[in-house]
């Protein structure tokens, strides 16, 4: 009974969470006596066609363990919280449609941003000019696009000489290991001699930190399927 009435608060919570959900399921595992007391042994989430904060994400599966929340003061209306960090076993999937949309996000062009800064820093002659005049472009992303193994970016910036040009990136993204993101093949075009076939021969390689452990990270035609832990700080 108790583990039904959470269930629904948390579903009531998440969707004030998200823009847009479909087919939100939450199940909790526990004894009510356990519930009541703030611990909850097993809870399992999914949902489909989600939209966080302008990221579109197709499908979602999160399964937690062992965790502590301050039910006791929930039931005396204070909002839910953690009480202690969690990592939780998530798995998720998006495709191109998903990602195109999600441009229009400031979390993904600030993401898009921190990249693009990554590969111009990984260019093996910093002091070259164009190197240089590239890092200081206020680059828009119009266009992200899946094939196999690869990701393809298109965007514009502003030739001061020139006008509006455009700038492509092309890369193959790989797993190095559960908290590495590797690039390689990493290719940068565009229609000036900024950086005309410009080619990051050392790849790049993306450090996620302790807070992430990838187990599977597969790019086919379309879509993209990543799964693994992912921590939840209080």
């Amino acid at each position: 009974m108790i583990s039904k009435i959470l269930s629904t608060a948390i579903k009531l919570y998440l969707r004030s969470q998200v823009s847009q959900v479909q087919d939100l399921q939450v199940k909790i595992v526990g004894k009510n006596k356990q519930i009541l007391q703030g611990y909850i042994p097993q809870v399992f989430l999914s949902c489909d066609r989600a939209v966080y904060q302008g990221l579109h994400l197709s499908q979602i599966e999160l399964k937690g363990k062992d965790i502590a929340v301050n039910l006791p003061e929930v039931i005396k209306r204070k909002p839910l919280k953690l009480l202690e960090p969690i990592f939780v076993e998530i798995e998720l999937k998006l495709d191109t449609a998903d990602l195109q949309a999600s441009l229009d996000s400031d979390l993904l062009q600030s993401g898009l941003h921190d990249l693009w800064q990554m590969i111009l820093s990984a260019q093996t002659d910093q002091t070259d000019h164009s190197a240089s005049e590239l890092n200081n472009l206020a680059i828009e992303w119009h266009d992200i696009a899946i094939c196999e193994q690869v990701l393809n970016l298109s965007g514009t910036y502003q030739n001061s000489a020139r006008g509006r040009e455009k700038l492509q990136i092309s890369t193959a993204l790989s797993l190095v290991d559960a908290h590495t993101l590797s690039l390689s093949d990493l290719n940068i075009t565009n229609e000036s001699s900024l950086a005309n076939a410009n080619e990051v021969q050392k790849g790049l390689k993306i450090d996620l930190g302790t807070d992430v452990a990838i187990a599977e990270l597969v790019i086919q035609s379309e879509q993209i399927v990543c799964g693994g832990k992912i921590k939840i700080n209080n």
